[in-house]
C-alpha cells in the first residue's frame, strides 16, 4: 500500500470517528441527563450526575409511558407489516405483470410522495369523522400505512426490478403458484430492502405526533409521543423527567436499528445502485 493510500485511509478513519462522536454524543448526553436532578441539569449540564436519579426513569415509565407504549407498539408493528406487505405486492405486480394503464398506476403511487402529511390533516379528519373511524385504532392506522406506502413502494420497486426472473420461472415450472413464489422466493431475496423499509416505516410511525394528536382524543389511544408531550404539560416542566421520557421513547428505535443495521445499509445501497 502506497503512502498516499495510507494517508487517505487514515483521514477517512478520523472523519468516521468524528462523525461517530457527533452522532453518539447527543444520545449519550440525553440518557445520562435523565439521571440528573433539575438543579444539576442547569448548573452543570455536561457533567456526570452528582447523584444518579433512577427514580426519574421509574416515574416517567409508571406515570406516562407504560400505558402508551402498547398503543405505539400496536401501530408500529401492524403498520410496518402492512406497509411492507402492500408495497412489496404492488412493486412485484408493477414489475412482473402487464396490464392496462400500468405506468399510470405506477405514477399515481409515486405521486403520494409529493404530498406532505400535514397538508391533509383536515381532510382526513373530516373523512374519519364522517365514516365513524375517528378516535379508533383503524382510523389512525390507515393514514400511517397510506403515507408510508409511496416511498416504501419506490424502495422495493428499485430493488425487485433487478431480481433474476429465472428463479421465479423455475419455481413456476415446478408448480409453484404466484403467491408462493412471491412469499417464498421474492421476499426472501428482498430481505435487505425489506429491512430498510421496515426500519424507516417503524421510525416514522413510532415518532409520529401530528396524526396521533389530531385523529385521537383522550388517553385510550395515546401514543408515546403524546405521553412525552403530556409530561411537559403536567409536570411543571421538570426537565430531567422530560429528558428521561425522551430517552425511553428513543430506546426502541435505537435497538431496532442496531439489530437491522446490516440489512438496512445493504438495502439502501442496493436501491441506490440498482434503481
Amino acid at each position: 500500500m502506497s503512502k498516499a493510500s495510507k494517508i487517505r485511509r487514515a483521514v477517512i478513519h478520523v472523519l468516521c470517528i468524528i462523525y461517530m462522536i457527533i452522532t453518539i454524543f447527543p444520545l449519550a448526553w440525553m440518557f445520562i441527563s435523565g439521571f440528573k436532578k433539575d438543579s444539576d441539569l442547569f448548573s452543570s449540564p455536561w457533567a456526570i450526575p452528582s447523584e444518579w436519579q433512577i427514580s426519574n426513569y421509574i416515574y416517567v415509565w409508571v406515570n406516562y409511558i407504560k400505558d402508551s407504549v402498547l398503543n405505539s407498539l400496536f401501530f408500529t408493528v401492524i403498520g410496518t407489516i402492512l406497509v411492507v406487505l402492500i408495497s412489496g405486492l404492488a412493486a412485484y405486480a408493477i414489475i412482473r405483470f402487464q396490464f392496462k394503464h400500468k405506468y399510470l398506476v405506477f405514477m399515481l403511487i409515486l405521486s403520494g410522495m409529493m404530498l406532505a402529511p400535514q397538508c391533509s390533516l383536515i381532510p382526513i379528519y373530516k373523512m374519519l369523522s364522517i365514516t365513524g373511524f375517528y378516535d379508533t385504532r383503524l382510523g389512525l392506522l390507515i393514514p400511517y400505512v397510506a403515507y408510508r406506502i409511496p416511498f416504501s413502494f419506490f424502495l422495493m420497486w428499485s430493488f425487485m426490478i433487478n431480481l433474476p426472473v429465472e428463479v421465479e420461472e423455475a419455481a413456476f415450472i415446478d408448480g409453484s403458484s404466484i403467491i408462493n413464489t412471491f412469499f417464498n422466493i421474492v421476499m426472501k431475496m428482498s430481505k435487505p430492502v425489506i429491512a430498510t423499509t421496515a426500519v424507516m416505516s417503524a421510525r416514522y410511525i413510532w415518532n409520529d405526533f401530528a396524526f396521533a394528536l389530531v385523529f385521537t382524543e383522550g388517553r385510550k389511544l395515546q401514543t408515546v409521543p403524546l405521553a412525552i408531550f403530556a409530561i411537559r404539560s403536567t409536570s411543571n416542566t421538570q426537565w430531567s423527567i422530560l429528558i428521561a421520557g425522551l430517552a425511553l421513547a428513543a430506546l426502541p428505535m435505537i435497538i431496532v436499528y442496531i439489530c437491522l443495521q446490516k440489512y438496512f445499509v445493504n438495502g439502501l445501497n442496493s436501491g441506490a445502485v440498482k434503481g
